[in-house]
């Protein structure tokens, strides 16, 4: 993702459950407003919630007229937690006797479906980035290529050797301008190639200077000349003299001969190739082959996993799941938006980025048995396009079965109208999806989150996702923020819609959940953006944030339904 360039903020983000969730277990004396404030709203309780609790008292009296089917595609589950016990999905042709009753191909799937299990009932407990995915399967074609501005180069007996163009230039470029920037080990393998071309120009630059200026000690000065405006263009050569140029500061000398001998005697070579080892015993493996057993590129390949839900990173799937679905008014927890809905746990998703084959996979099996809500992974900025297919052609499939669908944004101050990440309304590149909705988070005060991604077409709507008071593991409780937690009120509305309205399609769902929102449009908020790669801040109107202009309201949004079903 782009996100490598934003190390830090990725960090913070890509486990919510270790780094955003916050505990704080004793909740004596604190308002409703405080425990779930996002079923509360502004008129009432001084808060820009959901109105989830205002939908409740506008559909008193009326009847429910199903119990919404929601899949929630993402980490485990603690299906036995004492909030959530009522709302786990059970599949109706499936027991628990070790065989494949409904003749689905998998064993035991009585609640869901773990993606990343295996046979003997071991789970992944990380899955690999896909950059890193990517580098190890287009390594042999085109890690080695070095571009000049003119020829194509690889190292070859430690020498930098012009060679003949790549065979397929257009998937080159994907690999330099979408791979590279994504991978941890790509990029160091990269750094270990480059440093054989700084060792080669830093030994021409010492002849040159040497020839230029025999028996006088270099320094700073004379190296100057090492780089001519005037020259024709040498790319590499630039990169050389640049790194060359950087060594006085770093070994904090003005003498040629130190800086030389950091650089051009191949120390850097040896360091370069150990940083780059070093990413590849931390990054390269994540015990897929091992664990899981199949071949990843393999859309055919979907017998595998296992029915293991609650593992190590269950703990954000049950806070989201308590928010679509926790018990109401059991004085436990906060209130679930839809304490009737059936949650089907998929799990695709560990530390690290899912696999677009589980991901797709997962959707299908949401559809295939009944789902009415999808809620799907973080989005991502690295789709491989063989990949982005099977998940393009999923969403489709669900739209074509009226199932409505959500999607966190990322969170890392990013312009989506810049910045792409999948999926998107346009992922098919054919039609846009209208059946997905892209979710961004807000706080209390009716303001977005600083680090959430951002677009006036390419966010819908923001929800309340910060300091989210939910169900956590072992029937605890706690207080996070985390990318999916808005997603997940959004997708506790759908269900409230679903489950007094079930006639309504996904896509009619998101026209009335974007055309019902708390308005904000007007309103100036500051928010996080990114400049030149670097976090800074900006005023916006509200209204140029997401294409609703607002927070989203289960209230106006139950009204809208009501009207539309009459």
């Amino acid at each position: 993702m782009k996100k490598y360039f934003l190390l830090l903020l990725a960090s913070a983000c890509i486990s919510v459950a270790d780094a955003q969730l916050v505990k704080q277990d004793d909740q004596t004396g604190r308002k409703q407003s405080d425990l779930d404030w996002y079923n509360c709203s502004f008129d009432v309780d001084g808060v820009y919630g959901a109105e989830v609790n205002k939908a409740y008292d506008f559909l008193k009296g009326k009847k429910m007229k199903k119990r919404p089917v929601v899949a929630l595609i993402g980490s485990g589950l603690d299906v036995e937690h004492e909030d959530l016990k009522q709302a786990i999905w059970a599949n109706p042709k499936e027991k628990a006797d070790g065989k494949d009753n409904d003749k689905n191909g998998l064993i035991d799937d009585v609640n869901g479906w773990n993606f990343l299990g295996g046979k003997d009932g071991q789970v992944m407990e990380t899955t690999m980035r896909e950059g890193d995915r990517e580098f190890l399967r287009l390594k042999d074609k085109y890690a080695d290529y070095i571009f000049d501005g003119k020829n194509y180069c690889k190292v070859i007996d430690g020498k930098l050797t012009t060679v003949a163009d790549p065979e397929d230039v257009a998937e080159y470029h994907y690999y330099r301008n979408l791979v590279l920037p994504e991978s941890r080990m790509a990029s160091t393998y990269s750094g270990w190639r480059l440093a054989y071309v700084i060792r080669d120009y830093a030994q021409k630059f010492d002849q040159m200077m040497k020839e230029r200026f025999p028996g006088k000690e270099l320094t700073q000065e004379e190296f100057g000349i090492c780089y001519d405006p005037k020259a024709p263009r040498d790319s590499l050569a630039e990169v050389a003299f640049m790194v060359c140029a950087m060594g006085f500061s770093v070994y904090e000398t003005d003498k040629w001969e130190t800086v030389y001998a950091g650089i051009g005697n191949g120390g850097q070579i040896e360091q370069a190739k150990a940083e780059h080892e070093a990413k590849v015993r931390e990054f390269g493996a994540d015990g897929r082959k091992e664990i899981v057993g199949d071949n990843y590129l393999d859309i055919h390949d979907k017998r595998y996993g296992n029915n293991v839900l609650l593992t190590s990173d269950a703990a954000i799937g049950t806070m989201e799941a308590g928010i679509i679905a926790g018990k109401r008014d059991n004085g436990l927890g906060g209130n679930g938006i839809m304490d009737q809905a059936e949650i089907m746990t998929l799990r695709v998703a560990a530390a690290g980025e899912p696999y677009l084959k589980d991901v797709a996979l997962a959707i299908r099996y949401a559809v295939d048995h009944g789902a009415d809500v999808i809620m799907l992974p973080v989005q991502n900025s690295l789709y491989p396009e063989n990949q982005k297919k099977w998940v393009s052609e999923a969403l489709e499939y669900a739209e074509g079965k009226g199932v409505f669908c959500v999607v966190p944004a990322w969170e890392a101050s990013q312009d989506l109208s810049v910045d792409v990440y999948y999926p998107n309304r346009w992922i098919t590149g054919k039609k846009e999806l209208t059946n997905l909705m892209v979710v961004s988070s807000s706080d209390k005060n009716g303001n977005p989150s600083m680090n959430s991604n951002y677009g006036a077409k390419e966010v819908d709507l923001y929800a309340p996702g910060m300091e989210i008071y939910s169900a956590y593991t072992g029937d605890t409780y706690q207080t996070g923020t985390g990318l999916g937690l808005a997603a997940a009120t959004t997708t506790g509305v759908a269900a409230l819609i679903k489950a007094y309205y079930p006639h309504l399609m996904g896509t009619q769902i998101r026209n009335i959940l974007l055309e019902t929102v708390t308005s904000r449009k007007d309103v100036e908020v500051e928010k996080g953006i990114l400049v030149n790669g670097k976090s800074s801040q900006d005023l916006f109107l509200f209204g140029d944030l997401c294409l609703s202009g607002g927070i989203i309201n289960a209230y106006q949004a139950v009204v809208a339904a009501d009207k539309m079903a009459k």
